[in-house]
């Protein structure tokens, strides 16, 4: 059972070794492990290459670098994706550490069950999020019932893994063994059929991190009815999350509501209950723009207004965006 691992790399040379040295001690080793430079500037660049030459000495099979025209997230899993040569297509996070067994134990999946085309492993950070803690302080807890209630950030202890018209993803109760149906696979340490690609794309008009690019892939496969998907804490990962390679704070909450408002039309029905709740979830959201600059005692009256007008923005240009055309946030926040 061949895999090919993608990784677009965005100005993460200073923690992809760590990935690299996780993919190297991995009991089922890759067909070929493809890093996709995200148009990262020359000295990033030279710097990425030093370091893959330095493992194609380690690595069994080839190790081959693509060079992005663009800083896209989701044009870059497209382009590895579409080159690679193994069955199934692992997507790989420049900051992500894999357990030793975890491509081993999520591709027996796949020969006990015909039916599956993706599955993912456990997050090991969600372990120690206090979200998922049984022992929240008071603060937490109530954090934790304003998110759950407005759904302006991932569910858990939720019988499946399911994808709100909030764009809200929701995990099981982490703090135990599970293996559950799901709606959505994360592209942070996802296994997807490679044959998927023939048919499906992640949003080539996301462009830099490119918010939500994976539910908007992996829950069209769930429409669609493609195959089963499953979510199980057999195999874990660790998400570094590193704050290199991300854009500012302004530009991010643009973006969450101008690809979440497309990823709403273009794959959620506009009825009472789908619209109540995906619009109750930005005014959660609104309220925790403004709440984060209150207790961080920013006095800034240009970052009051992004993260009132970053609710509207979307609404501004919805015409564009149900015609599929987001060149309005491209032209408004252009890629450096």
């Amino acid at each position: 059972m061949q895999y090919s691992i993608v990784m677009p790399v965005y100005k993460r040379s200073n923690v992809i070794e760590l990935s690299f040295n996780s993919i190297l001690k991995q009991t089922l080793k890759p067909l070929e492990l493809i890093i996709v430079d995200n148009n990262t500037d020359i000295r990033e660049t030279e710097i990425l290459k030093d370091i893959i030459n330095s493992y194609r000495k380690k690595f069994i099979h080839p190790a081959r670098y693509i060079k992005s025209l663009k800083n896209s997230g989701s044009q870059a899993r497209n382009m590895g994706a579409n080159m690679s040569k193994g069955d199934f297509v692992a997507f790989l996070d420049s900051d992500v550490v894999l357990d030793k067994d975890y491509y081993e134990i999520l591709l027996n999946y796949f020969s006990v069950n015909k039916k599956l085309i993706a599955i993912q492993g456990l997050d090991r950070s969600l372990l120690l999020d206090p979200k998922t803690n049984n022992r929240l302080k008071l603060i937490d807890k109530l954090i934790y019932l304003f998110e759950d209630f407005f759904e302006t950030s991932s569910l858990f202890n939720r019988r499946n893994g399911y994808v709100s018209p909030s764009l809200a993803v929701a995990h099981p109760n982490v703090q135990t063994d599970f293996e559950v149906k799901s709606e959505w696979i994360s592209t942070c340490a996802g296994i997807f059929k490679k044959y998927l690609f023939n048919k499906y794309e992640f949003p080539n008009q996301f462009i830099t991190y490119s918010n939500n690019e994976y539910v908007m892939f992996s829950y069209s496969l769930f429409k669609n009815n493609e195959g089963e998907m499953l979510y199980t804490s057999k195999a874990k990962y660790k998400d570094i999350q590193t704050s290199f390679g991300r854009i500012n704070r302004i530009q991010l909450m643009y973006q969450i509501e101008t690809y979440d408002l497309y990823i709403f039309i273009n794959l959620f029905e506009f009825n009472i209950r789908n619209l109540f709740i995906y619009f109750k979830s930005r005014i959660g959201h609104l309220i925790y723009y403004l709440t984060r600059l209150i207790l961080n005692k920013n006095t800034s009256i240009k970052f009051y207004f992004h993260s009132v007008f970053s609710i509207f923005y979307p609404l501004i240009n919805i015409f564009s965006i149900i015609r599929n055309d987001l060149s309005f946030y491209e032209k408004d926040f252009p890629i450096k």
